[in-house]
């Protein structure tokens, strides 16, 4: 409950992102300039991210600047060695780039807030449990949803969904949640122990 309440802290990683394209191309088109790594003489953590950006045919991003690749450097420009460089993968070169994504701190918080709401939804919820006014079985299962948004979310660079399709879960959960709070609210005291 109280991580959900703590969204802007707990889902932080949501607005330290930073994002790897790579593109092949021939060994004759990299600038002399541009620094030539070797995919295998990079850390396990580099190569992981490295490869993602190679196989996903576009971009990768990582959330969390503790998730980072400390290899490289993440800005909004690109110049040879910082944010643009060559790796040789499987004896094929890559053009990699790298920049430094997320935005504003506040559009994130927007993004947020039904997390927040759902957080202080739990603690309303557990509150009227405690008093006999809830459902036990509906206390653990908005919990429980309450830990899937943290396994879905940008700790874990949304294994599922991506940032958007994440805050609309959100929204739908939070609504859920009332939903449940103003049904029980509208039964009998006891009425909603009884029927679980």
């Amino acid at each position: 409950m109280a991580t959900l309440v703590a969204a802007p802290v707990t889902m932080a990683d949501w607005g330290e992102q930073v994002s790897l394209s790579a593109e092949r191309v021939d060994a004759d088109r990299v600038d002399p300039e541009t620094p030539v790594l070797r995919f295998e003489e990079l850390s396990p953590e580099t190569q992981s991210v490295v490869a993602r950006a190679i196989d996903s045919d576009g971009s990768v991003v990582v959330y969390g600047d503790e998730d980072a690749p400390e290899r490289f450097a993440y800005t909004d420009y690109t110049a040879p060695g910082h944010g643009l460089y060559a790796v040789v993968y499987d004896g094929e070169y890559y053009r990699l780039r790298t920049y430094a994504a997320g935005g504003f701190p506040f559009v994130y918080w927007v993004l947020e807030l039904p997390f927040v709401a759902y957080g202080a939804g739990l603690v309303w919820v557990a509150h009227r449990t405690d008093r006999g006014r809830q459902s036990p079985s509906h206390a653990l299962a908005l919990a429980g949803v309450g830990l899937g948004f943290h396994a879905l979310g940008p700790a874990f660079d949304f294994p599922l969904v991506a940032g958007a399709a994440f805050a609309a879960l959100g929204v739908v959960g939070t609504a859920v949640l009332a939903g449940v709070v103003w049904w029980s609210k509208a039964t009998p005291p006891g009425a909603a122990v009884d029927a679980a």
